[in-house]
């Protein structure tokens, strides 16, 4: 394929292992996208919108309120819309209301005359709450890409790829990704060709597909590239303005994505009400976007406001010694905002490498976020004790909750011993891996341009890692607010490196110039002065044992 060893290399460790397999990954394709209509339910459920179409009912888009749902639920009110149905949408309040659909929410929908219901992102947990919305005169069609529960809801149609037998590309949609297959077969059977506007949905799939930190391969590796390369066109008035308030000025991709665009349309639903991020993403009208945009950078800004406080609260109390003996870290704070405490347990997850679990004691009520670490479920953990609460959700990785304040004290008891039971020591040690070791010879930008065809990285592709052994410090300063960053010297066989850590300026004090020393890092370029170099971003140092030199005779 005239692709590097190295880069072939990468591509056997990650189960890509024929021509063909790493031709459709380094290129990836649109008409490499399977046909909608082999995920269950899509053909029923296209035919019930149609139909309401014909019957001139109202059509509510019931959508979840991080990013995946609001850009799901943007991508089918347009696609409604083109299609000529009255056509409204629905947020949930995070903590009014909470995640998906709720009895209260679905009584005030059917009150409106609304006749069908369709969820995005959501809705598969919900069997007591589509029962109700029947009762209430309403059909119901669900799109989610959620697990299947034991029970299913009693919908006219469900939309989730999770119901293919056997192994297939769909089954890792995100909900927006299911959201466009979704308005791709609601055009195919009302007999409409517009490719045109499909694709101009794909900025939406592919924001709602990268923070959602579903598996950056197959089809959401195609919808992904082809939504970066629709996102910095900023064709939409909001993923514009949303750029511009970030001050983007270059190349958008997973990064800025990650760090500026999806925490900005995040905030609404955290702070306030996710509509705002929705409203947004569906204007035409410039002026509109740009103070919407604003807004949302303001509300982004109060939440990092807030993060910060709440950060430094929780590391001040974290016992390392503590921590080190107990596989779970559990904390509760008065006053902790429920929209940012899901960040700051990522964060000590991530630090002292233990599922953590972090409740927010507001107005009497325990609002709990837990994040997990690689290899521990912290659903199932928190399902063991599901009776305890009064709301409860997640996945694998993370999970929210609500609680009465009487019940914390047994939910923390029966966790610490459950998770003896699920978890061995092994699991929370900290593991890196490295895709290659590679020679000084190689370090070069032909091979960071080779590296780039394997982007964008995500979860299921990350940047790869590579490893250099027994190199010398040659020297090393911190630089920085706080000395926040590490820049380092290193030296080998006459050349000497120079390298990068972000966020590990306290390894410093760690360092010893007798001492050589294993790299593991990313290549990266780096542009300075109109010069373009290769840089090594450090991802950790090992220190080699020091060898005591021979007796002098």
């Amino acid at each position: 394929m005239n692709i590097s060893k190295t880069l072939a290399n990468i591509l056997c460790n990650r189960g890509i292992l024929s021509p063909s397999d790493a031709e459709n990954f380094l290129s990836p394709r649109l008409a490499g996208l399977r046909d909608p209509f082999e995920i269950p339910g899509i053909i029923e459920a296209a035919k019930r919108v149609l139909l309401a179409r014909e019957r001139g009912e109202k059509v509510l888009v019931y959508g979840d309120y991080d990013v995946d749902g609001v850009t799901g639920t943007s991508i089918l009110v347009q696609t409604f819309k083109l299609l000529g149905i009255d056509c409204s949408y629905y947020i949930p309040h995070r903590y009014g209301e909470g995640y998906s659909l709720s009895l209260d929410s679905v009584k005030k929908i059917a009150e409106t005359g609304v006749k069908l219901l369709v969820t995005v992102d959501c809705g598969i947990g919900s069997a007591i709450e589509v029962e109700e919305a029947n009762a209430l005169g309403m059909d119901v069609v669900i799109t989610d890409h959620h697990n299947l529960p034991r029970q299913l809801p009693k919908a006219v149609a469900i939309v989730n790829p999770k119901q293919i037998k056997g192994e297939h590309p769909s089954k890792y949609l995100s909900g927006a990704g299911v959201a466009f297959k979704f308005a791709w077969a609601l055009l195919r059977t009302a007999g409409i060709k517009d490719s045109l506007f499909l694709t101009s949905l794909l900025d939406l799939a592919s924001l709602g597909t990268i923070s959602d930190v579903v598996p950056l391969t197959g089809e959401n590796r195609i919808l992904a590239v082809g939504g970066l390369n629709l996102i910095n066109e900023r064709k939409r008035l909001g993923i514009k303005q949303l750029a511009d308030s970030a001050a983007l000025r270059g190349k958008i991709g997973v990064n800025q994505i990650y760090f500026a665009i999806a925490p900005r349309i995040n905030a609404a639903g955290r702070l306030e009400h996710a509509s705002k991020s929705v409203d947004l993403l569906l204007t035409e009208d410039p002026q509109a976007a740009k103070e919407m945009a604003e807004e949302l950078n303001r509300i982004n800004s109060k939440r990092q406001s807030l993060g910060s406080r709440i950060k430094e609260e929780v590391f001040d109390q974290i016992d390392a010694d503590l921590v080190e003996g107990s596989k779970l870290v559990f904390m509760t704070g008065q006053d902790w905002h429920p929209g940012v405490i899901g960040i700051v347990a990522s964060q000590v997850a991530d630090i002292y490498f233990r599922p953590t679990i972090l409740i927010g004691i507001n107005e009497g009520v325990g609002r709990g976020s837990a994040r997990s670490i690689d290899g521990f479920n912290i659903y199932e953990l928190l399902d063991s004790c599901r009776e305890l609460f009064l709301d409860f959700g997640g996945h694998e990785g993370a999970a929210g909750f609500e609680i009465k304040l009487e019940n914390v004290p047994e939910l923390k008891v029966r966790l610490t011993r459950e998770i003896e039971n699920q978890i061995n020591q092994e699991t929370l040690v900290p593991r890196i891996t490295i895709d290659s070791e590679i020679e000084l010879s190689q370090l070069s930008l032909g091979m960071v341009s080779d590296l780039d065809r394997l982007q964008p990285f995500g979860e299921g592709n990350p940047q790869p890692v590579f490893m250099l052994c027994d190199l010398q410090l040659a020297d090393y300063k911190t630089v920085g607010a706080e000395g926040k960053h590490l820049k380092a010297w290193f030296t080998k066989e006459g050349v000497k490196l120079e390298t990068i850590g972000f966020g590990m300026g306290k390894m410093a004090n760690n360092l010893n110039y007798k001492s050589s020393y294993d790299l593991a890092f990313n290549l990266d370029s780096n542009e300075y002065n109109g010069f373009e170099s290769v840089q090594l971003s450090l991802v950790d140092i090992r220190q080699k044992e020091l060898t005591p030199k021979p007796p002098l005779l």
